[in-house]
């Protein structure tokens, strides 16, 4: 039996990170499990450990959260009811509305902005790393993520502006 403790460890190091990636997608509590889940199985089915485990997981973790949303979306299943960002249930109370206005503004963003955003904020990948994720170059999630942010102060001004 192969060993398998790198995916113990894989899984204890990063199944929040890879929740959240997940999450990113779906929108969703349940579905983001469940693609990690379906990931982890993949990955266990694996003969041996691969290069980088931690990049091979994300990539999984992404490929099983779109087939979610593909399946999701041939059914012709109603969206799931939008979670919140799971940052929000941690937020003291006083950040709470800073929180919901940022969530808000990242809602706003293209989906392709927002997963690089999120890659890079939430989950704390490198431009390297989610170039390599996304399978892209890492001059486009760099440039990507200068025009996001860019949105995203827009926006957050006009919230400021508005209170």
């Amino acid at each position: 039996m192969p060993d398998r403790t790198w995916l113990d460890e894989l899984y204890q190091q990063y199944k929040r990170p890879l929740f959240l990636a997940a999450w990113n997608i779906l929108r969703c509590s349940s579905l983001a499990e469940d693609a990690v889940h379906s990931a982890f199985v993949h990955l266990a089915e694996l003969r041996k450990a691969p290069r980088d485990p931690k990049l091979y997981a994300f990539r999984a973790v992404r490929n099983a959260a779109i087939d979610s949303a593909r399946t999701r979306a041939r059914r012709r299943e109603g969206p799931m009811a939008v979670d919140a960002a799971p940052e929000i249930f941690e937020a003291a109370s006083g950040e709470c509305e800073l929180s919901i206005a940022v969530t808000a503004a990242l809602n706003r963003l293209d989906e392709t902005a927002r997963e690089v955003v999120e890659l890079h904020l939430r989950v704390g990948l490198t431009f390297r790393e989610i170039a390599s994720v996304l399978e892209e170059p890492l001059q486009t999630v760099a440039s990507r993520y200068r025009r996001a942010l860019d949105k995203l102060r827009q926006s957050l001004e006009v919230c400021r502006e508005r209170s």
